[in-house]
């Protein structure tokens, strides 16, 4: 079994050439996934300098280690938000997130990427008869407010879409769909090449200190000065930003692939393509890998970083249980990324002591974060079009805590616990 992504064999990690740094660029961001890159096309398209800072190789981190599902939701459901923030607050709310299905989907077809976008609908499976009715009222209200195109599905009708039992019913979400998350950065990044933009890989940020008008920047590899900081590391800002890192808690989300199984029992599998998510705390969610020929499927093995091993066993036992059919079948990769919560369960953007950021997908950042990339590089443009309804949601820091989330084993056994006492 491999440890590292299934999807860095279709794509592999660069070999990046050293870039003799500048002694000054208009803005420097750091961090080259998905926000950092997206950001950078459209400063160098819009002609400012721009240099990226990568502590890794270009999409080490998150960008190329997640499911690579693309939708239009956030964490939160569309009740949740009007609980929360008032129904005209929700609905800008996911408007945002439905532009950012559309900016994505748009950015991969209007520059020709070669992302594997697939158009295929995501199926979510109700565990329990309470999800399910609860599915239904956020169906009705999704459509009645947006125009979501979004059909409730019955249990006989869940089992065309996923041969398993133990789905209730479901949602399926016709604009949703996928990309090959290392194929899609890639492209991002020799787009953002073209256009101007440096990226100095293995380059680590080491301080960041206002100078006049602008900030020092001291790295690994020497020090320079930009007028325009942008900050997009989410899970990965622990030890850059204070002040940021404890405003989100870093996750661990383990994925596995199986050996090639053939399309035929794919299809068998998983009849119509679909990606799939469920109800569960145990956030399971599988696919058909882009070729046809394996299953993906991600999930919290743990809360906390454990042996991947430990965690590929861990999610063997959800995949045949789900899958009987799989039981003879051996697992060809696994591998971890960290994605970043926060305690608003939304994405924050925004501006600190000048610095600005962006970080919080919550689990659903192969869409957001790319726009959210694009906005705030529009900010930085002093664009009115960088405005988001994300702006004035409170990003607030954890008590008692430094950005170092010691308590992540608790949170493991407190899901595990909910699981069990909902007969999961």
């Amino acid at each position: 079994m491999k440890e590292t992504p299934y999807w860095w064999e279709a794509a592999p990690q660069e070999a990046q050439a050293t870039i003799e740094l500048p002694a000054q660029a208009d803005v420097a961001i750091i961090g080259a996934g998905y926000t950092g890159l997206s950001a950078a096309l459209t400063l160098a398209r819009a002609g400012r300098q721009v240099l990226v800072l990568e502590s890794e190789a270009p999409g080490w981190g998150a960008s190329t280690r997640s499911g690579g599902m693309i939708g239009h939701g956030h964490r939160l459901s569309y009740s949740g938000l009007i609980a929360k923030y008032g129904s005209a607050k929700a609905q800008s709310l996911i408007r945002e997130g439905m532009a950012s299905l559309d900016f994505v989907k748009t950015l991969i077809d209007a520059e020709g990427l070669d992302a594997d976008l697939q158009r295929t609908g995501r199926v979510r499976g109700a565990w329990t008869d309470a999800d399910y009715l609860t599915m239904g009222r956020e169906a009705e209200a999704l459509k009645r407010d947006f125009g979501l195109d979004v059909d409730v599905l019955s249990q006989s009708d869940v089992r065309r879409e996923v041969t398993t039992q133990f789905y209730k019913g479901g949602l399926i979400f016709h604009s949703h769909g996928a990309v090959h998350p290392a194929k899609f950065h890639r492209a991002l990044l020799h787009k953002a090449h073209e256009a101007g933009a440096q990226v100095a890989a293995f380059t680590r940020v080491n301080s960041l200190a206002p100078d006049g008008q602008a900030f020092q920047i001291a790295t690994s590899r020497g020090t320079l000065r930009a007028r325009d900081v942008l900050i997009a590391t989410n899970g990965y800002t622990f030890g850059l930003s204070s002040a940021l890192a404890r405003r989100l808690i870093p996750f661990p989300s383990f994925i596995i692939a199986t050996q090639e199984i053939g399309t035929e029992l794919v299809q068998q599998l998983i009849p119509n393509g679909r990606m799939i998510v469920e109800t569960r705390e145990k956030h399971l969610y599988y696919r058909p890998s882009p070729d046809g020929k394996r299953i993906v499927l991600g999930g919290r093995a743990a809360l906390h970083p454990i042996p991947l091993r430990n965690a590929a066993q861990r999610l063997r036992r959800e995949l045949v249980t789900l899958f009987p059919a799989l039981a003879n079948v051996a697992i060809s990769h696994c591998w971890t990324g960290r994605i970043a919560m926060t305690k608003s369960d939304l994405p924050a953007i925004g501006r600190h002591e000048g610095i600005h950021y962006v970080f919080g997908c919550n689990g659903s950042g192969v869409a957001l974060m790319p726009y959210l990339g694009h906005r705030a590089a529009l900010k930085i443009l002093g664009k009115p079009e960088g405005a988001t309804a994300f702006d004035d949601v409170p990003a607030p820091s954890l008590p008692f805590y430094n950005g170092r989330p010691w308590f992540l084993p608790l949170f493991t056994l407190a899901y595990r616990a909910k699981d069990w006492w909902r007969g999961d």
